[in-house]
């Protein structure tokens, strides 16, 4: 399964529409593919799942994920956790759910007392958590997927974004990560902010539509944790998104101080 895990939709989590956003995402990657929907201190997964549509879907683990079965199409909600130490994606959340707190650890506590699926992603890139890990190295046991490439972080300002922080990541995790924990897959992720660029990353997974019927939260972070080589990655730069966003960011902010 082509899984693009990490993608925030549009701003505010616009969208086109439930069956729409489908078939831009089965046009991108095929049928067995998925997608997650980072909820951020909002609810855009469950706006999303519950906007009208003719694709009949079902809910998986209580609409942790739904299934659209007439294109083979996952979508996973997830969330951002905005910490203060750094951002980490909680994999497959809670339908109605949302951490709120921003401290790291108790944010992974209560992540994992949820049973969601932990990454760190973007670790090296701006409000990583890559550091953070490293002084705590004893919380990397929490995290199921160290994310090696984000589309999205191969945008870079010199002297305010930093350069090949994806580089850093993909190196750490042979080279280092191994002292701390063997037990992380590695991961692509778009980190989109508009619906055309979902799937511009992704990582391959060993994961069927048998693997939903029974157990998906287990047989789902199997899968994540299983992925330990580049081959499975898809990795295309989202730079150009990232910028967009970036920049509608900022207009945000300078009309928020009128």
């Amino acid at each position: 399964m082509k899984a693009d895990l990490h993608n925030h939709l549009g701003s505010n989590g616009a969208n086109p529409g439930f069956d729409e956003t489908i078939d831009l995402v089965y046009n991108k990657l095929g049928p067995n593919s998925a997608f997650g929907i980072a909820d951020s201190d909002d609810f855009r997964y469950e706006s999303f799942i519950e906007q009208k549509g003719e694709y009949e879907r079902y809910g998986i683990e209580k609409n942790r994920a739904v299934y659209v079965p007439e294109k083979k199409v996952l979508v996973v909600k997830c969330q951002e956790m905005f910490t203060k130490e750094g951002h980490i994606l909680a994999i497959a959340t809670p339908y109605g759910k949302i951490v709120k707190t921003k401290d790291a650890k108790d944010a992974i506590k209560e992540a994992k007392d949820l049973g969601a699926i932990l990454s760190a992603v973007h670790p090296f890139y701006r409000e990583g958590i890559g550091n953070f890990l490293i002084a705590n190295n004893n919380l990397f046991s929490q995290f199921s997927s160290w994310e090696v490439y984000n589309g999205s972080a191969e945008f870079y300002i010199p002297k305010v974004l930093p350069k090949n922080t994806n580089k850093k990541a993909f190196e750490f995790y042979n080279v280092l990560l191994p002292q701390f924990s063997n037990g992380l897959g590695i991961s692509s992720s778009t980190d989109g902010h508009s619906v055309k660029v979902v799937g511009k990353c992704y990582t391959e997974l060993s994961l069927n539509e048998n693997d939903l019927q029974k157990d998906f939260l287990e047989h789902l972070d199997f899968a994540i944790r299983q992925v330990k080589s580049s081959s499975n990655l898809h990795c295309e730069s989202n730079a150009k998104d990232a910028a967009i966003h970036t920049f509608d960011m900022i207009v945000a902010t300078l009309k928020g101080l009128r």
